[in-house]
């Protein structure tokens, strides 16, 4: 795949960011961060789930304490989220754990093809006036990208509270013809897969009285 100057939005980096950034630049030589070496770790035959914006990291580390067989990755460009991960994997001595701490499109440039079980997107920024609407993640080029990792059957999940942001993903999967929506009655999308917890995103939107809803599409 070509290489492609990404335009990034949003922030990358809260208070703390001098002191946050000068700890992530010695931490990117250690095992927790995601290096071009570690790329080879994953392939067909392993068991690897990617979560994109992570946040707090509340799954991802739920799941990789339940599940150490399996591989995880975490992307997240937001730095200060980056180091409370990093401390977290330390005292817990998660090892199945890498860290990903820049815009996931990068990364998924140079992984190879079909090695991805799962992938997770829960509460993408939704950008929701229109004029922003470009700035989104789920574009149909990014959806290629993610094609492009996934394996056969393969699903990614992807969860909102903000209608327009819950329409655009319809929108954008309904037109393409190698994913499908991987749903047997509607009101599955009205609640909870039960491996999930709930995160300060869900929460919050919880506490604001907005509904949350999750899609899970599968690669044909």
């Amino acid at each position: 795949m070509n290489n492609h100057i990404f335009q990034f939005y949003g922030r990358r980096k809260g208070r703390g960011f001098n002191r946050v950034n000068k700890q992530l630049l010695k931490l990117n030589n250690i095992d927790f961060f995601l290096k071009a070496n570690d790329l080879k770790e994953y392939n067909s035959f392993s068991n690897n789930i990617l979560e994109i914006g992570f946040g707090n990291a509340e799954n991802l580390i739920n799941f990789s304490k339940k599940y150490k067989n399996i591989n995880f990755i975490g992307a997240d460009p937001y730095l200060n989220s980056c180091l409370k991960l990093y401390k977290v994997l330390t005292k817990l001595k998660l090892k199945n754990v890498k860290i990903w701490s820049d815009d996931i499109r990068k990364l998924i440039e140079v992984l190879p093809n079909n090695i991805f079980d799962l992938i997770l997107i829960l509460h993408p920024d939704p950008w929701p006036k229109n004029k922003h609407k470009k700035r989104r993640l789920i574009q149909q080029y990014f959806l290629d990208f993610l094609a492009k990792v996934l394996k056969k059957n393969g699903k990614i999940l992807i969860s909102s509270d903000e209608n327009n942001m819950k329409s655009w993903i319809l929108e954008q999967f309904h037109i393409r013809d190698d994913f499908d929506w991987h749903i047997k009655n509607i009101n599955i999308c009205n609640k909870k897969p039960f491996c999930l917890l709930n995160s300060k995103y869900s929460k919050k939107a919880i506490s604001l009285g907005n509904k949350n809803n999750w899609f899970v599409y599968r690669k044909l």
